[in-house]
């Protein structure tokens, strides 16, 4: 055997161990579900609640059922309008014609929290499961299992329109100023996501899609942490009887982005928004009690226990060392080869 192929074959052994050791330490969360809560009956609420897209057809509405794994005798059913979602937002068009993604909303017992499953994840094209979580607490919703579904793509942000409206059906009123925050938070917090990912993809160029999509659900999860640090942070602050300045704040949200291992992919301008939303936290009974921090706790708990099922946090090591020398290494290595 010659000098260059037992060189060629060393290296073509230590490609595919490497290549066979990064794929056993990523693993894609799953958002995946088709077991439905609705056999339990809660005697506060009866049955669950099914609420649909009002601008879906009859067809439609039998399409998500399906999907859900739902009959209409086993659910209250009611629809979501244009005019509900300005009537919990306090904006928007009216437009029912783009209320697209439905929601199945099982009350459950006190200490439970908020579980979150995404029945149809290529048609939920931007938020994730855990992605609703934060601004569902925001919002004031508290101990339910909620599947949301759509039959064609949407962006998924729409769904926390049917979720209160759930509750409110129920007798659980929701506060207008919560709901509008809580929508709020998930908007800004989908735009921070897909912008840091980006810049992700930009630190990273070598990067395969596959790569690209696993970095992406990490930083989803590790900003929806930063989220969850603020506003622990903030309680704190008020249980102490004191409240944050803009200054504080923004020392604060910084730290936070910096513990999650996002410093660097997060613009300036973005960290303006997010502080923004702290001010608001603040300034918006209820968001920062007792009961909404203990929703809040098992939330993280179960945010990490998915960032540790997709390998852990994106650390920021990889973006510019060792995974680029890496990279450059085994091309001189190629090139002194061949």
């Amino acid at each position: 055997m010659s000098k260059k192929w037992q060189q060629w074959l060393g290296v073509a052994t230590l490609l595919v161990g490497g290549l066979f050791l990064w794929r056993s330490s990523t693993v894609q969360a799953d958002d995946t579900t088709t077991t439905s809560s609705s056999s339990v009956v809660n005697e506060r609420w009866g049955k669950p609640t099914f609420i649909y897209g009002g601008g879906l057809t009859q067809d439609q509405v039998q399409q998500t059922m399906q999907i859900m794994n739902i009959s209409s005798d086993q659910v209250t059913t009611e629809s979501v309008t244009g005019q509900d979602l300005v009537h919990y937002l306090g904006s928007g068009s009216g437009d029912t014609s783009v209320m697209i993604s439905s929601v199945l909303v099982t009350r459950e017992d006190s200490g439970h929290g908020i579980t979150v499953k995404i029945d149809t994840p290529s048609d939920i094209t931007q938020i994730t499961a855990d992605e609703y979580k934060n601004p569902l607490i925001t919002a004031g919703i508290k101990d339910a299992t909620i599947e949301v579904a759509s039959v064609k793509p949407v962006t998924g942000e729409s769904a926390l329109t049917g979720i209160y409206k759930a509750f409110d059906v129920n007798g659980e009123k929701v506060d207008p100023t919560r709901a509008a925050l809580g929508q709020q938070e998930l908007e800004t917090t989908n735009d921070v996501a897909q912008d840091a990912a980006q810049e992700n993809e930009q630190q990273n160029p070598n990067q395969s899609s596959s790569e690209n999509k696993s970095d992406t659900t990490k930083i989803k999860l590790q900003l929806a942490n930063v989220l969850t640090d603020i506003k622990q942070q903030l309680a704190d602050l008020k249980n102490e009887g004191k409240t944050a300045n803009t200054t504080q704040i923004t020392t604060i949200v910084n730290n936070s982005i910096k513990d999650n291992h996002l410093e660097g992919k997060i613009s300036q301008t973005n960290i303006t928004k997010i502080v923004n939303l702290a001010q608001k936290y603040q300034s918006t009974s209820g968001v920062l009690d007792k009961s909404s921090m203990n929703q809040l706790d098992k939330a993280k708990s179960s945010i990490n226990s998915t960032l540790n099922k997709v390998g852990g946090v994106l650390q920021n090591a990889q973006n510019s060392s060792w995974w680029q020398r890496f990279v450059s290494w085994v091309k001189n290595l190629w090139n002194s080869i061949f």
